[in-house]
């Protein structure tokens, strides 16, 4: 059995953009794992894109040997809408580096993580990247770390990932500051957490998992805790990154269980598997991942509906947060229903369907998910964390009260942190890309999902042409109703182009019109062919004109291009 007292399990944790892969990068080339410039940048991020947003949206582990010591490292997601993965992989390390960009300074998912971190009694590795940019304010952030952690200046590690430097001082310090994992008794029967999965075609599931006790090994019956689903491991080994088979994966060591299973939502992060006789306990923690927000999704060719099934069914497969069910529109033809765990989310799955498999998609503008009782509706509501300079307190706190959020507690530093209680369906409109006007793109924001609180509330419909589109109708909130349907009808009146008949674009709740757009058709001119004659034949024409565009009020479809709900969707999301 491995010396569990030389392995070190950490992961690196922080804010978008702010340089986790690239370390990464370092890491594997100062251990030797990979040679310098003989592999791709952020070799860990290998969904392309990834690579092309400059942001990463799987998780990714990898084990490196350094001075005798066995480091696995837990390359996370910097974006909110994986918050679970990162809080699962926190539980499955024993010490994290929290990266700071010199440029940008602490933001909101950094102190979000940095938190969930403290909870879990993590030792903490302050790093400042990006040292040798021009802009860099070294002094400032360093200043914001002392504060925010209590720690010394001289506690705090300075790098350039993009270069390398300090790097080999920074590998140093994970083996000697962060623990090893606790020991447990030889003959303990085996623990072991998943904290991430995905399909393979010919093997079935494969976990990631964090060994806390025991041992596994090809051929040993288990079971998962938290559905009871059984199998015989087929497999284990270690990740370099690529999955390299092992005899045994013991007490303390990360890597993969091969399970054969043929269904990803058998195998759910957050689970533990145990010895089939399950009396080990499940590791603390574990919670069924919901999606947050719902939108539709149709192909811009009705002949891709079956191709469009198949490929959600595919993905699904890679990425079990994502959940679906068959859907028709009047307007759009057989779809689905999707559910997204954010608004990055369900954006990356589109354009993962679009370029993986070669459809032409529409996804309607996003909406939060109300419960409906015999009493009314019940609203999701969340927690912010809002961080942003001084000068832009007064603007944040106005915005945030337009947007029905209540304030809760403020921390007022060299930057300022302020914790807000807001409606979910406030924050998925367009919350956000307000809060960075208002504060010139200097605030950062995450967020966490709290409970449902009973609202008054109804159905907003949209209709074109007096024909209901449920596609943009949603449940509003009685004082957001009339605010609400004034902007969607202006919206789609801007989105639609104009058709060879009027289409009145209304806005309906609670049973009354509270909202009308309309849109002129173009007039097509009967009489131009005609010369001379008498004016009888021409008002004739003209009168039969008026009688075809009132039938084709009643009966036309209205044509929406695949572009006017892109717009509208940006119009939701941004």
């Amino acid at each position: 059995m491995l010396d569990t007292s030389l392995i070190r399990n950490f992961a690196i944790i922080a804010h978008v953009d702010h340089g986790k892969s690239t370390l990464a990068d370092r890491m594997l080339e100062t251990t030797g794992m990979v040679t310098a410039g003989g592999h791709e940048d952020q070799l860990l991020d290998r969904n392309p894109i990834s690579r092309e947003r400059g942001i990463t949206i799987k998780l990714a582990p990898v084990r490196m040997e350094y001075k005798g010591h066995m480091l696995n490292l837990i390359d996370t997601p910097g974006h909110v809408d994986f918050s679970y993965e990162v809080d699962r992989t926190l539980a499955s390390v024993e010490g994290v580096i929290l990266l700071v960009d010199a440029t940008q300074g602490i933001q909101a998912q950094t102190i979000a993580n940095a938190y969930k971190s403290i909870e879990k009694n993590l030792t903490i590795i302050p790093v400042i990247n990006k040292i040798d940019l021009p802009n860099a304010d070294v002094d400032k952030t360093e200043q914001q770390l002392v504060d925010f952690l209590g720690i010394e200046k001289t506690d705090i590690f300075r790098i350039s990932a993009k270069t390398g430097m300090n790097v080999p001082e920074l590998l140093d310090a994970i083996v000697s500051m962060i623990p090893p994992p606790a020991p447990t008794d030889d003959a303990a029967l085996p623990q072991a957490l998943i904290f991430d999965s995905y399909y393979d075609s010919h093997r079935g599931v494969i976990a990631f998992v964090r060994m806390f006790q025991g041992t596994l090994k090809k051929g040993t019956k288990v079971q998962m805790t938290a559905n009871k689903v059984t199998f015989i491991v087929n497999e284990v080994g270690k990740f370099t990154p690529d999955l390299i088979p092992m005899s045994e994966l013991t007490m303390g060591q990360i890597g993969y269980i091969v399970t054969n299973l043929k269904d990803i939502h058998q195998v759910e992060v957050g689970d533990t598997i145990v010895d089939e006789k399950g009396i080990e306990k499940a590791v603390a923690g574990y919670k069924k991942v919901k999606p947050m927000v719902y939108a539709s999704m149709f192909p811009t060719d009705t002949n891709d509906y079956l191709n469009l099934k198949k490929a959600l069914e595919k993905l699904s497969l890679n990425d079990s947060s994502v959940q679906y069910t068959a859907t028709y529109s009047k307007a759009l033809g057989a779809g689905f229903r999707v559910g997204f765990l954010g608004l990055l989310h369900a954006d990356v799955v589109r354009e993962r369907l679009e370029r993986e498999f070669d459809l032409n998609l529409v996804l309607t503008p996003p909406k939060a998910e109300y419960v409906q009782d015999e009493m009314g509706y019940l609203e999701p509501f969340v927690k912010i964390l809002i961080i942003t300079p001084h000068d832009y307190l007064g603007a944040v706190m106005q915005l945030c009260e337009h947007y029905r959020a209540r304030f809760q507690t403020m921390d007022n530093k060299n930057q300022i942190s302020i914790l807000y209680e807001i409606p979910l369906a406030e924050m998925i409109s367009d919350f956000f890309d307000n809060l960075k006007s208002v504060t010139s793109g200097y605030a950062s924001l995450d967020w966490e999902f709290l409970r449902y609180e009973r609202v008054t509330a109804d159905k907003l419909a949209i209709l074109l042409n007096e024909e209901e589109i449920e596609e943009f109708s949603e449940i509003v909130v009685q004082e957001r109703a009339q605010e609400k349907a004034s902007k969607l009808v202006k919206s789609l009146r801007e989105v639609i182009p104009r058709q060879q008949f009027e289409v009145k674009i209304q806005g309906r709740y609670k049973g009354k019109i509270i909202a009308t757009e309309r849109i002129t058709p173009f007039r097509k001119d009967v009489t131009a062919k005609l010369y001379g004659g008498d004016r009888t034949r021409k008002d004739k024409l003209l009168d039969k004109q008026k009688e075809g565009k009132k039938r084709m009020k009643m009966i036309g479809q209205v044509e929406i291009p695949k572009e006017s709900f892109v717009k509208l969707f940006k119009k939701g999301n941004s």
